[in-house]
């Protein structure tokens, strides 16, 4: 029982310390452009490409497979669009007050440099600031694709993907997942106590479940995987699964009469190991081959479930069984 607990002091420093889980996009807004190409991709060569750009809170990650090269840069927001983004939508707000309006919508329109004009209806400005506004971002996103074209050399065979999500939107999805995770665990700790109706065998159980959630977040930092709405899923199959290993471990050691709590236990753990076992080798194979052909969403769903499942293995066989022989036995 003393490896899971020294287990857990360096897995806590990789989530809290170095080198930390970093939120999405998905979470706190702004923009991520994805680049793919034949042509080899470095972090420094990515940077190089696009210093004169001065994007706010730059992140950059590359990929190296068999099938090409590819580069993730993350950013916020253009502080400039940001506020043309937030008078247009106090434009938008005071329509009714058409002077008002009207002025809130030039005021973009001249911010972003497009052609000042005169105005007599509100919606009509209104139109013309968000299409000055598109046009902006557009220009903007073309700029940045092309300076990495040409001063990477990548050619023709490049391909480019674009997101963008709004910090009001990541807020709130920020939110829901706090709420989703809440009231998760509070229902999942609920029907434990109802299954077992003992203290013991339901803390060990619980306390397994956030082993597992805490190596599968171990496992995020070291990829450098950011928590997002795409690994949120991945983190919550994890508890189920390691919800499930677990009941079943301890519903074969309170409920069941044959042989003696060690046998049941070994028992157990080859049932566990199998099911265990036989997952790992299909994200060992999901992991190859989302890697080769970088399909991120399933590296990232698969490389979590496969680092907390090797924590289960830990938590279940070297934590759980051995505190359930412990109660069982000082029981009888």
């Amino acid at each position: 029982m003393l490896v899971p607990a020294i287990l857990l002091i360096p897995m806590l420093f990789l989530i809290f310390v170095v080198p930390g889980i970093s939120p999405g996009i998905d979470l706190t807004g702004g923009n991520v452009i994805i680049v793919r190409s034949q042509q080899e991709l470095t972090e420094g060569g990515v940077l190089s490409a696009i210093e004169g750009f001065d994007l706010p809170e730059l992140r950059i990650s590359t990929i190296t497979s068999p099938t090409g090269y590819g580069a993730w840069i993350q950013y916020s927001k253009n502080p400039l669009i940001n506020e043309a983004e937030e008078v247009i939508a106090q434009a938008e707000a005071n329509l009714e007050n058409e002077v008002e309006s009207i002025s809130l919508s030039k005021q973009v329109i001249s911010l972003l440099g497009g052609e000042d004009a005169e105005y007599d209806n509100a919606k009509l400005a209104l139109l013309d600031a968000q299409d000055v506004l598109a046009s902006y971002k557009e220009g903007f996103s073309t700029s940045l694709q092309t300076a990495l074209s040409d001063e990477l050399g990548l050619g023709a065979d490049v391909e480019f993907q674009k997101r963008e999500i709004s910090p009001t939107l990541g807020e709130a999805s920020l939110q829901g997942i706090i709420n989703i995770s809440i009231i998760g665990f509070i229902l999942i700790i609920i029907v434990i106590f109802i299954a077992f109706r003992q203290v013991v065998p339901s803390a060990a159980i619980i306390q397994a479940m956030i082993f597992d959630v805490v190596a599968g977040l171990a496992g995020m930092a070291l990829l450098n995987i950011p928590l997002s709405l795409t690994t949120l899923p991945a983190l919550l199959m994890l508890v189920g699964y390691s919800v499930d290993t677990d009941i079943m471990l301890t519903s074969r050691m309170l409920k069941e009469r044959s042989g003696t709590p060690g046998e049941r236990a070994t028992t157990s753990m080859k049932t566990g190991l199998t099911m265990t076992g036989t997952t790992l080798a299909a994200l060992v194979a999901m992991i190859l081959i989302s890697y080769f052909y970088q399909i991120e969403v399933i590296y990232h769903i698969s490389a979590i479930l496969f680092f907390g499942l090797i924590g289960d293995v830990i938590a279940t066989w070297l934590m759980n069984a051995p505190i359930l022989l412990w109660f069982v036995e000082k029981k009888k």
